[in-house]
């Protein structure tokens, strides 16, 4: 044939599997979490540096690909002179054993900064989301905290005429709105949540896309109706004992254009620096996970995806990399994610 739809696999995952429509679910999310919802911005102790690589589909030409690079820092609005450490506790130990039972006073208010890039490439097609998130986290107790946050940057989707064939290029009007009046269009999105955590749990709830305003582009074909997507997350630290943690989590996401999708996962944690995990998504994905810490500031994390699905003879899974930095930890503090 003359003429053919480019790559029919990668058109029939974008319809399942959009970062524009969907949001792209990366293996570790609870490694960006902010991303999925910002009143979590800020919630860890340290200046929080993420940067990751996720590859599907490996094996096969112009499989889809996404890398991100976060940073969130917490302010702190005044300091406590009765506790080096508002929010946490020093160790895990002290956590374990109960910690400190005659020190009753609430931490201090603080306020969270930070934003992400992520760049997600799935053949032609290209988004490129840039956000700033703010949260301000209010004491309930002396380690949990409840958490107001919201976030809104740029979002650029386009499509590279180049790498694509249509059937009729002649008479196919979407086709020819892009050619004559552009491939790409750009679109503010603000987002919103309320969070309530601590250093032994999270949960979380994020409204996504409350506002969806086109900026630029190709208004012809700016026609794809966003709805606002709800964002569930939730996990809980346990102890085994002193070195050995158990980290159940969840993340559920609901849209009215977009399937129900649901993960759980859990993660087994030793000595705060090496871990394993495994995780099932409704879609019928299964993830396992390990990870460890090189130094106290520097971590990494690996994952390996592999769907069921009528490609299995060519998909040989996903694969992901996320390089984590701690800075001015001053505490030690290890986080829950």
């Amino acid at each position: 044939m003359k003429r053919v739809y480019f790559l029919i696999v990668i058109l029939l995952a974008l319809s399942v599997e959009t970062f524009g429509q969907g949001k792209v679910v990366i293996g570790q999310y609870f490694q960006n979490l902010p991303a999925f919802s910002p009143a979590l911005t800020g919630a860890n102790d340290y200046f929080d540096i993420r940067t990751g690589y996720r590859r599907q589909w490996a094996g096969f030409d112009g499989a889809p690909t996404t890398a991100f690079l976060s940073l969130y820092t917490p302010i702190r609005l005044k300091k406590n002179p009765f506790k080096a450490n508002s929010l946490r506790t020093s160790s895990n130990a002290q956590y374990y054993k109960g910690g400190d039972k005659n020190n009753t006073k609430k931490g201090d208010t603080r306020l969270g900064i930070g934003g992400y890039v992520l760049l997600d490439d799935q053949g032609p097609f290209q988004e490129l989301e840039s956000m700033l998130s703010f949260a301000v986290h209010i004491p309930v107790s002396e380690k949990t905290y409840i958490s107001l946050g919201a976030s809104g940057g740029i979002l650029r989707s386009s499509i590279d005429l180049g790498e694509i064939t249509v059937v009729d290029d002649i008479n196919d009007p979407t086709y020819l709105s892009y050619v004559n009046n552009g491939a790409a269009n750009s679109f503010f999105n603000f987002n919103a949540g309320v969070g309530l955590h601590s250093d032994a749990f999270y949960v979380s709830y994020s409204a996504q896309q409350l506002t969806r305003t086109f900026l630029s582009g190709n208004e012809e074909v700016n026609n794809e109706g966003a709805s606002i997507r709800h964002h569930i997350l939730g996990g809980i630290r346990l102890f085994l004992h002193e070195k050995w943690e158990v980290i159940p989590n969840t993340f559920i996401r609901s849209e009215s254009n977009q399937p129900f999708f649901y993960e759980a996962g859990v993660r087994v944690r030793y000595n705060k620096n090496l871990w394993l995990g495994a995780s099932y998504r409704n879609d019928d994905t299964a993830v396992g996970m390990l990870g460890f810490a090189f130094s106290d500031a520097v971590n990494f994390g690996y994952a390996y995806e592999f769907k069921s699905s009528e490609f299995d003879n060519f998909n040989n899974g996903s694969h992901e990399i996320i390089l984590g930095f701690r800075l001015f930890n001053f505490n030690n503090y290890t986080s829950i994610w």
